[in-house]
């Protein structure tokens, strides 16, 4: 099969499209599925793990990616049922662990626990579905976190981005009222989403401050940052109400910056100067459960994921350059099968 591989610690440039043996069918005792990869859904993160891990024994060969759509050509007999019919359509995703020490999925063939992989309707897009286990997950945990419903008014901060635009529509199904903030030129898109406002911050000198203006004497219950822009953090009392938060979990000003930011937000007391409203952050890896509820929203059509494009396998390079703008709308996908 072919596979993307890391030669080196470095950037996603050094990627080379490389030969390596396919992985080997599941001992028909195991739980484990091979798959044969339809498309991979790409993440901003992963070119910051190309660059930190170092090369060792146990992380090569550094294949990247976490999440893709598929179909099932093998699988053992403790597997899922609905997953071990050969040819069912799936979505799946590779374990935390193993996306970080680089046994990703940007591969024609992977094989991984039947836990990790839920059964995907033949009516759901594949390059779209590749896309439900990340974002999706992602999404549904900054809901849950906060507890999203009727009746609430939420900030979503890159509300065009691969998150921003899953949430924006998981509020609206919550029945929230949602303000999005992206550039103008995307507010069709986020529009589309279902946003009851639009702001466009390329025309502010200063979101915070045109937020204060605007909002200062109807606060937001939440703000839902999926860019990471301090600032909104620290002028929150402003516009969002005392028992509200503001959930993280963008990295827009790099690793180092914001990882700084999220222990001063979390630990400075406000007598020492921090900021009178709570503040929160986590990882989101993908689970089974989000997938197969993510999955079924996606089928009844009360959400979709949009893609901002879709390069063929050997365009990798280029597509790690398309999410390095942080300008894509939605979803950028990797066909790994060309037929």
């Amino acid at each position: 099969m072919r596979a993307w591989v890391r030669p080196h610690r470095g950037p996603a440039k050094n990627l080379q499209l490389t030969d390596m043996p396919t992985p080997a069918v599941p001992p028909s005792s195991s739980s484990e599925v091979l798959i044969r990869v339809s498309h991979v859904s790409v993440n901003f993160n992963t070119e910051l793990f190309m660059k930190i891990v170092p090369k060792t024994p146990l992380t090569k060969p550094w294949i990247p990616e976490i999440e893709f759509s598929g179909e099932v050509i093998a699988a053992g007999t403790k597997a899922p049922p609905e997953v071990c019919d050969l040819g069912v359509k799936v979505i799946g995703y590779e374990s935390i662990l193993n996306y970080a020490t680089g046994h990703g999925v940007l591969a024609e063939y992977v094989r991984v626990p039947g836990s990790n992989v839920v059964r995907a309707s033949d009516e759901i897009d594949m390059a779209s579905a590749s896309g439900i286990n990340g974002c999706g997950s992602c999404a549904l945990k900054i809901c849950q976190t906060a507890g999203i419903r009727k009746g609430h008014v939420v900030l979503v901060n890159g509300a065009s981005g691969s998150v921003g635009s899953v949430l924006v529509q998981l509020c609206k199904v919550r029945g929230a009222k949602v303000v999005g903030v992206a550039s103008g030129g995307n507010e069709e898109i986020v529009r589309g989403l279902g946003v009851d406002e639009f702001i466009d911050y390329r025309k502010l000198d200063s979101l915070p401050a045109y937020l204060a203006s605007r909002y200062g004497d109807k606060l937001f219950d939440f703000i839902l940052d999926c860019v990471g822009t301090q600032a909104l953090y620290a002028n929150s009392p402003a516009y969002l109400k005392p028992e509200g938060a503001l959930i993280n979990i963008g990295f827009l000003e790099g690793i180092f910056t914001t990882t700084f930011n999220v222990l001063v937000n979390r630990f400075l007391p406000t007598w020492l100067g921090g900021v009178p409203r709570r503040y929160i952050t986590f990882s989101t890896p993908p689970t089974r459960d989000a997938a197969i509820y993510m999955a079924k929203l996606v089928e009844e059509g009360h959400i979709r994921i949009p893609i901002d494009s879709v390069y063929d396998m050997e365009d990798a390079i280029a597509v790690y350059e398309r999410v390095a703008t942080q300008r894509a709308r939605g979803k950028v996908v990797i066909k790994v099968r060309s037929n």
